[in-house]
């Protein structure tokens, strides 16, 4: 694989990371906000 192949994987995977991870901290948001209900 060259340099090419290289980025072009860096740019395919940079989205899916970022989006992962924005679903990562919905969902942790989301659980602390029910978990707050449900103690307070």
């Amino acid at each position: 694989m060259g340099l090419t192949g290289l980025l072009t994987l860096a740019k395919l995977r940079m989205p899916v990371s970022e989006s992962a991870a924005v679903r990562l901290r919905g969902i942790s948001s989301v659980v602390e906000r029910e978990t707050a209900q449900n103690t307070g």
